[in-house]
């Protein structure tokens, strides 16, 4: 027991190539979560940019069960404008994820069929969403913004 007390008392601490070797292992993990955390973030940003897409079709929907005419080609009414949603109480505002400010172009269209609803969002920083009401639900993140 005493051999062991005496070897403890010699033992000075951790030399500079253990503490450098710590230092590295924990830059390593550091680096690896901010990276994960960065995709995290940026996943997150481009789901609420789609979720704003589906909620502009839900009050294209309801701006045109109250009266509202949407119809495609039609050169002095291509559709509903965000704007339009908006002012007439059909949506809350809506805010691009990226810079948190409302989108400057958003647009929902229909085909001529009338049961095909198409929407034009456009953020403020160039991503773009121009996707039927199915191929959004149909579609994931990665496929829309690719």
């Amino acid at each position: 027991m005493t051999k062991w007390k005496q070897q403890l008392k010699n033992e000075r601490g951790l030399t500079l190539v253990e503490l450098l070797a710590v230092f590295v292992i924990l830059a390593i993990v550091a680096t690896i979560a901010f990276v994960a955390i960065g995709n995290v973030i940026e996943n997150s940003k481009k789901d609420s940019f789609i979720a704003n897409a589906k909620q502009m079709i839900e009050s294209a929907k309801l701006y045109e069960v109250d009266g509202g005419k949407i119809e495609e080609g039609v050169a002095t009414n291509p559709g509903v404008e965000y704007a339009e949603l908006k002012n007439e109480g059909f949506i809350e505002p809506i805010y691009d994820p990226w810079d948190k400010k409302e989108p400057k172009e958003g647009v929902v269209t229909k085909d001529r069929d009338g049961g095909t609803y198409t929407v034009h969002l456009k953020a403020n920083n160039g991503k773009v969403i121009e996707e039927t009401e199915a191929e959004i639900k149909q579609k994931n993140r990665n496929d829309i913004f690719d």
